[in-house]
């Protein structure tokens, strides 16, 4: 097997179109077209750089402009720039601070969304942080999953601890041990799964206020259910589990419960059950 430090340098600081090929590093401070799939060591865009083919590297660094027309692979993942990927990507550590967008998976053992993202299919990570904007056109798979941004995931999210402290929307089921929101926009889920759920509403400071975006602080869903439930400026047509707190700004169809519940005078319950 070629060891890649006994490979070539590729330095671009004109313009340049080349073949793909096996490389130990590639800079790219001008304009480079590589026919072919690149196989390096490390990626350094500061210009712009476009592959008609897949990237393979150990480290990719984009303060540029980079597109991908095939798959990605590379262990870290900076992009302070702009990046397009047409096809799935696999990185260890992801980190955005551009914009990106990959038409496929993403599965990445760590991600972190400073900029804007856009994945056009499922991402896979044990640690997702998004500060800025994150659009997932599929669903989400990870362990701790901290928003402190917007997200938008048309799918599923599975984790096993779920914070949110900006705002998010799920189109399917969003499921954790442990579901903390905090409400400064409207966000809203299908459905809400967990050991333990609390949604409550958060006055606006800092960004969101600076903002004025996004609608007033409420949350919105079809199903919470779960085992110690507390709700605040939440609509929901059906709530079960076995401990629920009804608190103020809430408008619940249907609630259910195992074990005890208390309800806002400043909250409305069309029906509740013990089960």
């Amino acid at each position: 097997m070629e060891e890649r430090h006994l490979r070539n340098d590729l330095n671009v600081t004109g313009s340049r179109k080349t073949t793909g090929g096996s490389y130990h590093r590639v800079n790219i401070d001008g304009m480079a077209k590589l026919d072919g799939d690149l196989d390096c060591f490390s990626l350094s865009v500061n210009g712009t750089l476009k592959i008609y083919g897949s990237l393979t590297s150990e480290s990719t660094t984009v303060n540029g402009m980079a597109k991908v027309e095939g798959a990605m692979r590379t262990q870290s993942l900076d992009v302070n720039g702009t990046l397009g990927v047409h096809g799935p990507a696999r990185a260890e550590h992801t980190t955005v601070n551009g914009m990106c967008t990959i038409n496929g998976a993403l599965d990445s053992s760590r991600v972190r969304i400073d900029g804007m993202t856009t994945i056009n299919g499922d991402l896979s990570t044990p640690e997702l942080t998004v500060n800025g904007k994150c659009n997932v056109r599929g669903r989400v798979d990870g362990e701790r999953i901290d928003i402190g941004g917007m997200a938008t995931i048309d799918g599923d999210v599975q984790g096993e601890v779920i914070s949110v402290q900006g705002n998010i929307k799920v189109g399917g089921l969003l499921n954790a041990d442990s579901v903390q929101i905090r409400l400064y926009t409207a966000s809203s889920a299908r459905e809400v799964g967990g050991e333990r759920i609390d949604i409550r509403r958060k006055e606006r400071s800092g960004f969101w206020k600076a903002l004025g975006l996004g609608g007033a602080p409420s949350f919105r869903a079809q199903l919470i259910e779960g085992d110690e439930i507390v709700l605040e400026d939440t609509e929901a047509d059906t709530v079960r589990g076995t401990r629920v707190h009804i608190g103020r700004g809430c408008n619940i169809r249907i609630v259910e419960y195992s074990g005890e519940i208390s309800v806002d005078p400043e909250a409305k319950v069309g029906h509740s059950q013990l089960i």
